[in-house]
Protein backbone atom coordinates (compact mmCIF):
# COMPACT_ATOMS: atom_id res chain seq x y z
CA UNK A 1 0.00 0.00 0.00
CA UNK A 2 1.67 3.30 -1.01
CA UNK A 3 2.12 6.20 1.84
CA UNK A 4 -0.30 8.47 0.30
CA UNK A 5 -3.31 5.90 0.40
CA UNK A 6 -2.23 5.18 4.20
CA UNK A 7 -1.85 8.70 5.37
CA UNK A 8 -5.07 9.53 3.34
CA UNK A 9 -7.04 6.86 5.23
CA UNK A 10 -5.45 8.18 8.37
CA UNK A 11 -6.82 11.31 8.10
CA UNK A 12 -10.42 10.02 7.16
CA UNK A 13 -10.38 7.81 10.44
CA UNK A 14 -9.49 11.58 12.51
CA UNK A 15 -12.47 13.29 10.79
CA UNK A 16 -15.00 10.37 11.04
CA UNK A 17 -18.04 11.68 13.16
CA UNK A 18 -17.98 9.62 16.75
CA UNK A 19 -21.35 8.95 18.90
CA UNK A 20 -20.58 10.08 22.56
CA UNK A 21 -24.17 9.29 25.18
CA UNK A 22 -24.31 11.97 27.15
CA UNK A 23 -27.28 12.89 30.08
CA UNK A 24 -28.95 16.52 29.01
CA UNK A 25 -28.21 17.93 32.92
CA UNK A 26 -30.14 20.82 31.96
CA UNK A 27 -33.51 19.35 30.39
CA UNK A 28 -33.28 16.95 33.56
CA UNK A 29 -33.19 19.54 36.09
CA UNK A 30 -35.98 21.66 33.90
CA UNK A 31 -38.04 18.77 33.96
CA UNK A 32 -38.04 18.24 37.83
CA UNK A 33 -38.33 22.20 38.69
CA UNK A 34 -41.13 22.30 36.05
CA UNK A 35 -42.71 18.93 37.16
CA UNK A 36 -43.54 20.49 40.83
CA UNK A 37 -44.96 24.03 39.32
CA UNK A 38 -48.45 24.08 37.89
CA UNK A 39 -50.15 21.31 39.84
CA UNK A 40 -48.82 21.97 42.84
CA UNK A 41 -49.65 26.03 43.00
CA UNK A 42 -53.42 24.99 42.40
CA UNK A 43 -53.63 22.66 44.90
CA UNK A 44 -51.92 25.20 47.19
CA UNK A 45 -54.01 27.87 46.24
CA UNK A 46 -57.30 25.81 46.15
CA UNK A 47 -58.08 25.91 49.25
CA UNK A 48 -58.52 29.54 49.69
CA UNK A 49 -60.92 29.77 46.63
CA UNK A 50 -62.63 27.14 48.20
CA UNK A 51 -62.62 28.90 51.76
CA UNK A 52 -63.81 32.13 49.97
CA UNK A 53 -66.75 30.78 47.63
CA UNK A 54 -67.57 28.43 50.73
CA UNK A 55 -66.80 30.30 54.05
CA UNK A 56 -67.52 28.02 57.61
CA UNK A 57 -68.47 25.46 55.44
CA UNK A 58 -65.95 22.18 56.96
CA UNK A 59 -67.62 19.89 54.43
CA UNK A 60 -66.61 21.88 51.41
CA UNK A 61 -62.99 21.98 52.43
CA UNK A 62 -63.33 17.99 53.23
CA UNK A 63 -64.31 17.51 49.52
CA UNK A 64 -61.72 19.64 48.18
CA UNK A 65 -59.10 17.49 50.41
CA UNK A 66 -60.57 14.10 48.97
CA UNK A 67 -61.22 14.74 45.09
CA UNK A 68 -58.55 17.56 44.11
CA UNK A 69 -55.50 15.09 45.46
CA UNK A 70 -56.78 12.52 43.47
CA UNK A 71 -57.28 14.31 40.25
CA UNK A 72 -53.89 15.53 40.73
CA UNK A 73 -52.61 12.31 40.34
CA UNK A 74 -54.08 10.89 37.35
CA UNK A 75 -53.09 14.09 36.12
CA UNK A 76 -49.30 13.75 37.36
CA UNK A 77 -49.52 9.91 36.10
CA UNK A 78 -50.47 10.88 32.31
CA UNK A 79 -47.86 13.92 32.05
CA UNK A 80 -45.15 11.55 33.85
CA UNK A 81 -45.51 8.45 31.51
CA UNK A 82 -44.98 10.76 29.04
CA UNK A 83 -41.82 11.77 29.84
CA UNK A 84 -40.60 8.16 30.75
CA UNK A 85 -42.01 6.94 27.56
CA UNK A 86 -39.78 9.88 25.70
CA UNK A 87 -36.66 9.65 27.42
CA UNK A 88 -33.94 7.23 26.12
CA UNK A 89 -33.19 4.32 28.49
CA UNK A 90 -34.40 0.72 28.51
CA UNK A 91 -37.10 -0.83 28.98
CA UNK A 92 -36.25 -2.32 32.38
CA UNK A 93 -35.50 1.22 33.39
CA UNK A 94 -38.62 2.90 31.90
CA UNK A 95 -40.59 0.23 33.79
CA UNK A 96 -38.55 1.42 37.31
CA UNK A 97 -39.22 4.80 36.56
CA UNK A 98 -42.71 4.40 36.01
CA UNK A 99 -43.02 2.61 39.35
CA UNK A 100 -40.47 5.33 41.34
CA UNK A 101 -43.18 8.09 39.61
CA UNK A 102 -45.92 5.95 41.17
CA UNK A 103 -44.37 6.02 44.55
CA UNK A 104 -43.95 9.06 44.09
CA UNK A 105 -47.17 10.87 42.87
CA UNK A 106 -48.73 8.65 45.85
CA UNK A 107 -46.57 10.61 48.30
CA UNK A 108 -48.06 13.81 46.59
CA UNK A 109 -51.01 12.60 47.34
CA UNK A 110 -50.64 12.14 51.01
CA UNK A 111 -48.93 15.54 50.66
CA UNK A 112 -51.25 17.33 49.02
CA UNK A 113 -54.05 16.57 51.12
CA UNK A 114 -52.14 16.95 54.46
CA UNK A 115 -51.60 20.61 52.82
CA UNK A 116 -55.31 21.16 51.72
CA UNK A 117 -56.72 19.83 55.38
CA UNK A 118 -54.19 22.10 57.15
CA UNK A 119 -56.08 24.86 56.24
CA UNK A 120 -58.83 23.27 59.04
CA UNK A 121 -56.00 22.84 61.51
CA UNK A 122 -55.45 25.55 64.40
CA UNK A 123 -52.64 27.96 62.88
CA UNK A 124 -48.95 25.57 63.38
CA UNK A 125 -50.38 22.40 64.45
CA UNK A 126 -49.18 20.89 61.22
CA UNK A 127 -45.49 21.68 62.26
CA UNK A 128 -45.83 21.44 66.35
CA UNK A 129 -42.89 19.56 67.03
CA UNK A 130 -39.52 18.28 65.53
CA UNK A 131 -40.94 15.07 64.90
CA UNK A 132 -43.18 16.62 62.44
CA UNK A 133 -40.65 18.75 60.95
CA UNK A 134 -38.44 14.92 60.34
CA UNK A 135 -41.78 13.28 59.06
CA UNK A 136 -42.28 16.14 56.12
CA UNK A 137 -38.95 16.37 55.57
CA UNK A 138 -38.46 12.39 54.84
CA UNK A 139 -41.85 12.04 53.14
CA UNK A 140 -40.09 15.14 50.73
CA UNK A 141 -37.15 13.61 50.53
CA UNK A 142 -38.12 10.43 49.59
CA UNK A 143 -40.74 12.07 46.82
CA UNK A 144 -37.61 13.81 45.61
CA UNK A 145 -35.40 10.75 44.73
CA UNK A 146 -38.00 8.70 43.16
CA UNK A 147 -38.86 12.11 40.92
CA UNK A 148 -35.45 12.76 39.83
CA UNK A 149 -35.05 9.14 39.36
CA UNK A 150 -38.32 8.86 37.59
CA UNK A 151 -37.45 12.15 35.48
CA UNK A 152 -33.95 10.67 34.37
CA UNK A 153 -33.94 11.48 30.86
CA UNK A 154 -31.29 8.75 30.07
CA UNK A 155 -28.26 9.37 27.81
CA UNK A 156 -28.65 10.90 24.16
CA UNK A 157 -26.33 9.91 21.13
CA UNK A 158 -24.60 13.54 20.32
CA UNK A 159 -22.20 13.15 16.98
CA UNK A 160 -19.37 14.85 17.27
CA UNK A 161 -16.31 15.34 14.70
CA UNK A 162 -12.80 13.99 15.90
CA UNK A 163 -10.16 16.03 14.01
Amino acid sequence: MPVSDLASEQQVEHTRAESVRRVKYGAWLIKLVAWDGFVPLIVLLLPSVVEELFPNRRGAMELTALTVPIAAFFIRFVVGKRHIYANDCTEVVRCMQLVALCLAILLLVLIDTLIILANLMPKGAMFATPVDWLVWAVLIGVYGICMAFAMFPGRTVQETSVV
